[in-house]
């Protein structure tokens, strides 16, 4: 699902006001890479026509996801974070927001407090594999930042 790392007290290009492209996210995805890995839980879950992905994300980490190929609705369940969209402006998200999330875009996440995350998405599909290939386009960043960094994203029923 995610790059994630401790947050550095430098990002790069942070001081340019320049629209954060997800070019630009994927250049700060390959820095990340070189900082420690955060553990994370995820869980699946599946009702009819319909696949909920929670994600539980401790303070003080800050997370990359993956670019997201259709739009869906996420809920913040509790915590606090600080949120950059590609395209868009950055913006605190808190418990209980709800909020639909556009296609194409990622997101770049600094947890203020622990925080417990779901993205809804409509399908039939339970094959997480197939779910995955649908649902997000990984750069080849973020596939070569997970394989050295060994992120604990292990799924939970």
């Amino acid at each position: 699902m995610h790059t994630a790392a401790p947050v550095p007290r430098a990002v790069p290009g942070a001081a340019q006001r320049d629209p954060v492209t997800l070019g630009t996210l994927e250049q700060l995805e390959a820095h990340m890479a070189n900082l420690p890995a955060v553990a994370a839980q995820l869980r699946h879950r599946f009702g009819p026509g319909v696949y909920l992905r929670e994600v539980e994300m401790p303070a003080g980490a800050m997370f990359l996801g993956h670019e997201h190929r259709r739009a869906h609705f996420s809920i913040v369940l509790s915590g606090r974070a600080r949120v950059l969209v590609s395209g868009g402006e950055p913006r605190t998200i808190v418990a209980g927001d709800v909020f639909l999330s556009s296609a194409g875009t990622r997101k770049l996440v600094v947890i203020e407090e622990a925080m417990r995350f779901v993205t809804i998405h409509p399908t039939d599909e339970t094959d997480l594999e197939k779910l995955e290939a649908a649902l997000i386009r990984k750069s080849e960043t973020s596939q070569a930042a997970a394989i050295v960094r060994g992120l604990n994203m292990e799924a939970r029923a």
